[in-house]
């Protein structure tokens, strides 16, 4: 067993190791404004309703993608592929050109990451502050999804399911 690291110093290592624990999908989350794109990795990306379709993400406050962003914006969801770890990386660096290094399009007036897994476009619906973050909410207008294997975030590192034997079924 692997308990998290004790530092008196700081009890936010302990909670970072723990959080670590949880697997979450890679997603790069985009916008367009005024000719403008802003894109940020995200990681806290799920499905809240089908009736009516909803996403929800959390992000930081200060970020500057949610700076952008009004009820009823049009906001981007590009779930990564396996091999697209580099892509997730650029997208988290800050004081680069995300887009400039990265492969993409326009679609429903929102940047298109190429050969994302899945891709989303959607309406900014409602949001909430919660500790250091927001809570958004994003009515669902238009999705495709790719076959494959998505890239995950689990202990720290980019990894993907395809990785890992299946041990049950998903046919239910």
């Amino acid at each position: 067993m692997v308990t998290p690291a004790k530092d008196a110093a700081s009890p936010d290592a302990t909670l970072k190791s723990l959080f670590a624990q949880i697997p979450t999908a890679v997603t790069i989350v985009t916008v367009g404004t005024g000719g403008e794109r802003y894109g940020a990795t995200v990681g806290s990306v799920g499905a809240l309703s089908l009736d009516p379709p909803l996403l929800m993400f959390a992000m930081k406050e200060d970020s500057t993608l949610l700076r952008r962003l009004d009820v009823g914006s049009p906001i981007g969801f590009n779930l990564l592929a396996a091999r697209q770890h580099d892509i997730a990386r650029r997208f988290s660096t800050p004081g680069i050109d995300r887009f400039g290094l990265t492969h993409w399009c326009e679609e429903n007036d929102l940047p298109r990451i190429d050969d994302a897994l899945v891709w989303i476009a959607a309406r900014v619906r409602d949001w909430v502050r919660l500790g250091d973050h927001m809570l958004v909410t994003a009515e669902v207008k238009h999705a495709e999804i790719e076959a494959g294997a998505p890239l995950v975030y689990w202990r720290r590192e980019f990894r993907s399911l395809a990785e890992y034997e299946m041990v049950g079924s998903d046919s239910r």
